[in-house]
Protein backbone atom coordinates (compact mmCIF):
# COMPACT_ATOMS: atom_id res chain seq x y z
CA UNK A 1 0.00 0.00 0.00
CA UNK A 2 3.10 2.27 0.32
CA UNK A 3 4.26 2.33 -2.98
CA UNK A 4 0.36 3.16 -4.17
CA UNK A 5 0.04 6.14 -1.97
CA UNK A 6 3.96 6.69 -3.02
CA UNK A 7 2.97 6.97 -6.67
CA UNK A 8 -0.58 8.74 -6.03
CA UNK A 9 1.55 11.49 -4.21
CA UNK A 10 4.13 11.48 -7.00
CA UNK A 11 1.09 11.67 -9.31
CA UNK A 12 -0.40 14.28 -8.18
CA UNK A 13 2.71 16.78 -7.74
CA UNK A 14 2.83 16.43 -11.23
CA UNK A 15 -0.76 16.94 -12.07
CA UNK A 16 -0.38 20.68 -10.03
CA UNK A 17 2.49 21.27 -11.36
CA UNK A 18 1.45 21.09 -14.67
CA UNK A 19 -1.68 23.36 -13.40
CA UNK A 20 1.10 25.89 -11.70
CA UNK A 21 3.10 25.77 -15.19
CA UNK A 22 0.05 26.59 -17.02
CA UNK A 23 -1.34 29.06 -14.43
CA UNK A 24 1.98 31.21 -14.94
CA UNK A 25 2.10 30.65 -18.71
CA UNK A 26 5.09 28.99 -18.27
CA UNK A 27 4.96 25.52 -19.65
CA UNK A 28 7.66 24.12 -21.26
CA UNK A 29 8.56 20.58 -22.58
CA UNK A 30 12.12 20.92 -21.15
CA UNK A 31 10.84 22.06 -17.95
CA UNK A 32 8.56 19.02 -17.41
CA UNK A 33 10.82 17.00 -18.93
CA UNK A 34 13.37 17.71 -16.31
CA UNK A 35 10.29 17.25 -13.62
CA UNK A 36 9.92 13.53 -15.07
CA UNK A 37 13.80 12.79 -14.98
CA UNK A 38 12.99 13.79 -11.00
CA UNK A 39 10.11 11.17 -10.90
CA UNK A 40 11.84 8.93 -12.67
CA UNK A 41 14.84 9.17 -9.78
CA UNK A 42 12.27 8.87 -7.26
CA UNK A 43 10.00 5.80 -8.59
CA UNK A 44 14.27 4.31 -9.04
CA UNK A 45 14.88 4.80 -5.09
CA UNK A 46 11.84 3.57 -4.68
CA UNK A 47 12.77 0.54 -6.70
CA UNK A 48 15.68 0.15 -5.05
CA UNK A 49 14.38 0.11 -1.51
CA UNK A 50 12.27 -2.88 -2.05
CA UNK A 51 15.20 -4.82 -3.73
CA UNK A 52 17.07 -3.98 -0.01
CA UNK A 53 13.70 -5.16 1.54
CA UNK A 54 13.41 -8.47 -0.47
CA UNK A 55 17.37 -8.95 -0.47
CA UNK A 56 16.93 -8.68 3.33
CA UNK A 57 15.08 -11.83 3.85
CA UNK A 58 18.01 -13.93 2.25
CA UNK A 59 20.75 -11.65 4.04
CA UNK A 60 19.85 -12.41 7.09
CA UNK A 61 22.02 -9.90 9.45
CA UNK A 62 19.46 -10.44 12.53
CA UNK A 63 17.84 -6.63 11.93
CA UNK A 64 15.47 -6.18 9.23
CA UNK A 65 15.34 -2.74 8.76
CA UNK A 66 11.89 -1.36 6.43
CA UNK A 67 14.36 0.63 3.61
CA UNK A 68 11.12 0.69 0.98
CA UNK A 69 8.48 2.33 3.39
CA UNK A 70 11.26 4.44 4.78
CA UNK A 71 12.26 5.92 1.32
CA UNK A 72 8.06 6.05 0.63
CA UNK A 73 7.59 8.43 4.00
CA UNK A 74 10.39 10.57 2.36
CA UNK A 75 9.40 11.04 -1.02
CA UNK A 76 5.71 11.33 0.41
CA UNK A 77 7.15 14.29 2.56
CA UNK A 78 8.85 15.90 -0.31
CA UNK A 79 5.75 15.54 -2.95
CA UNK A 80 3.38 16.83 0.20
CA UNK A 81 6.00 20.32 0.21
CA UNK A 82 5.84 20.12 -3.48
CA UNK A 83 2.31 20.26 -3.97
CA UNK A 84 1.29 22.95 -0.95
CA UNK A 85 3.94 25.07 -3.04
CA UNK A 86 1.84 24.33 -6.48
CA UNK A 87 -1.67 24.34 -5.00
CA UNK A 88 -0.86 27.71 -3.30
CA UNK A 89 0.56 29.45 -6.74
CA UNK A 90 -2.56 28.32 -8.24
CA UNK A 91 -4.37 30.10 -5.50
CA UNK A 92 -2.52 32.47 -3.23
CA UNK A 93 -5.47 32.48 -0.96
CA UNK A 94 -5.34 29.31 0.46
CA UNK A 95 -2.06 30.19 2.04
CA UNK A 96 -1.53 31.15 5.62
CA UNK A 97 0.83 34.03 6.34
CA UNK A 98 3.11 31.82 8.36
CA UNK A 99 3.28 29.29 5.31
CA UNK A 100 4.11 32.63 2.37
CA UNK A 101 6.82 33.46 5.24
CA UNK A 102 8.18 30.06 5.57
CA UNK A 103 7.87 29.44 1.02
CA UNK A 104 9.62 32.94 0.98
CA UNK A 105 12.95 32.29 2.51
CA UNK A 106 12.91 28.69 0.74
CA UNK A 107 12.86 30.60 -2.43
CA UNK A 108 15.71 32.99 -1.39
Amino acid sequence: MAYIVTACFILLDMITGIIKAFKEKNYTSSIMREGLFHKAGSILIVAFGALVDYAQTFLDRGVNVPVAVSLCVYICLMEIGSVIENVCTINPDLMPDKLKAYFQKLSK
